[in-house]
């Protein structure tokens, strides 16, 4: 497999502090699967979570140049914490994937390969 593309996106944790605040659930559960709000939520502060793993699906709509909503991507981790790319119920073999936050700002790196 070689790198067809890259994707990169950044995203203020601030944005989902305040919808986490405000109860936007409609939001989080149109955007997010029911794997990924548990993930997010299962950490001391869910807001850099949610927003590293946005960021994910960014990157990864950006790398494979689809057109396709956020909510059609989902970002799990492995028992180590490593993330990866799964669409429709199954792992994607096509995305490599690194996802890093801190307080204020969460981005994510993906390579799209084929």
């Amino acid at each position: 497999m070689s790198v067809k593309n890259v994707g990169v996106d950044v995203v203020e944790v601030k944005r989902f502090r305040h919808i986490l605040r405000k109860k936007r659930d409609l939001f989080l559960q149109t955007t997010f699967s029911l794997h990924e709000r548990d993930y997010c939520m299962s950490h001391a502060d869910p807001a850099t979570h949610f927003a590293g793993t946005f960021a994910a699906k960014e990157a990864v709509l950006k790398a494979s140049g689809d057109r396709a909503l956020p909510s059609s991507i989902e970002i799990r981790r492995d028992k180590d914490g490593k993330p990866s790319v799964w669409r429709n119920g199954k792992r994607s073999k096509h995305f490599m994937i690194s996802i890093s936050h801190e307080r204020s700002i969460a981005c994510a790196v993906v390579l799209y390969l084929v």
